[in-house]
């Protein structure tokens, strides 16, 4: 009976250890490490004054009732394929959008992300969420109110464009800003 429950207390943690050994990479797939890099540092974005204190920049505004709508001097910006990093020609782009939206404060914002028909629907979902949050993230960067926004991602839904050449793909891969007043 000793030797049974020796033996019992030896097998235990080696089976253990074998089993969690087994599952490292279980949930990897296959070529991972040739993958695209889908990820951007927002909080170091060079060539702009950036206002302290900001905080977490997790608290959207409220953009629920009402039409948003697109305001004739706040432009869109497009995206590079797989990527929602912002380039130097949109910083500008926004760093004159945020301009105008700081001086209607009575206005509240909704940054849509887009996306080009290339990919799953959940993939350009996920993809037009995060072009939003980091247009969002750098207005509030700008000194835009954070309350005052809101992200909302179309993926692939509303196409600008739907043939499948360079220039319709670009289109599609944007992010629009839009208005409503209070």
């Amino acid at each position: 009976m000793r030797k049974n429950t020796l033996l019992l207390a030896l097998a235990l943690p080696l089976l253990a250890a074998f089993t969690l050994s087994s599952c490292g990479n279980k949930n990897k797939k296959a070529g991972a490490d040739q993958t695209t890099d889908m990820t951007a540092d927002t909080t170091a974005i060079p060539g702009v004054e950036t206002l302290e204190g900001t905080g977490s920049l997790t608290t959207e505004g409220d953009i629920r009732g009402g039409e948003f709508l697109t305001q004739a001097n706040i432009k869109t910006i497009t995206f590079d394929y797989d990527r929602y990093e912002l380039s130097e020609a949109s910083r500008q782009t926004l760093q004159a959008n945020a301009a105008l939206l700081k001086v209607h404060k009575d206005w509240t914002v909704l940054v849509e992300g887009h996306c080009d028909d290339r990919g799953t629907t959940e993939y350009n979902l996920a993809l037009g969420q995060k072009r939003a949050k980091s247009v969002r993230d750098y207005y509030v960067r700008l000194g835009v109110p954070e309350s005052a926004m809101g992200t909302i991602s179309y993926g692939e839904e509303k196409p600008l464009c739907t043939e499948a050449t360079d220039d319709c793909w670009l289109s599609n891969r944007r992010a629009e800003t839009k208005a409503k007043g209070k």
